[in-house]
């Protein structure tokens, strides 16, 4: 066996290392360009569709919202993840980061696509069970048709939906953020993490959002009457 071939197999290691160090880089990458072309694409939907005779699909509203909050919201699950997970603050902020990513890219935009062919599936049903069931249906309605709301002039209807909303978007986001949190921490504790971090940053906005509702709806009968 002469030199060149024992140099081969070392240079074929050394590009494999050296190519397996640059694949984290290029999921950063990857995931930056992603976050940035659905942050201006969200950006940009905010809410000029809801001007459209057909309605408003609630996404308009709550993708944008998401990518508007998701600093804050990176920060508070990160104080979360520095307390539940016992990790220094460099590691918590990376660990909620990335999970926070992952669940506004992905999870949000996706929940709602399924919870509108859900609406689209049993909303007929429901309408034309109006007359039998009366009140339960009027009240089943009101979750169901959150992702797409009829054509609206009220704004409380548009904030009880989003209160609505923060319901699947929480399951959601605890699904996607322990499964992206579990390559950094042992699987148990990363559901714990998502679990609490979302119930705190999910928690306020459905509060919030139930609170403006309210008041809206509150003002409204009050200059009607």
């Amino acid at each position: 066996m002469n030199l060149d071939q024992l140099q081969a197999p070392r240079a074929d290691i050394a590009h494999g290392v050296s190519f397996a160090a640059l694949r984290p880089q290029d999921a950063c990458r990857r995931l930056a360009v992603a976050i940035g072309i659905s942050a201006g694409a969200a950006i940009l939907l905010w809410p000029k569709a809801a001007l459209a005779n057909i309605g408003i699909p609630m996404l308009i509203f709550a993708w944008p919202a998401s990518w508007i909050a998701f600093v804050p919201v990176v920060l508070v699950e990160a104080a979360v993840a520095r307390r539940v997970l016992r990790l220094p603050t460099r590691e918590a902020i990376k660990l909620s980061l990335a999970a926070n990513a992952w669940s506004t890219l992905a999870g949000i935009p996706i929940t709602w696509a399924l919870l509108t062919v859900l609406e689209m599936t049993v909303a007929p049903t429901l309408s034309r069970a109006r007359g039998d069931l009366g009140t339960a249906a009027t009240l089943l309605m009101v979750p169901i048709s959150a992702p797409w709301l009829g054509p609206v002039k009220e704004s409380w209807r548009v904030l009880a939906a989003g209160a609505f909303l923060c319901v699947p978007f929480f399951f959601a986001s605890v699904w996607i953020e322990a499964r992206s949190a579990g390559r950094r921490v042992p699987a148990a504790d990363a559901l714990r993490w998502a679990k609490r971090a979302n119930s705190a940053t999910y928690g306020f906005f459905l509060v919030a959002l139930a609170l403006a509702a309210l008041i809206s709806w509150t003002s409204r009968a009050g200059s009607a009457g």
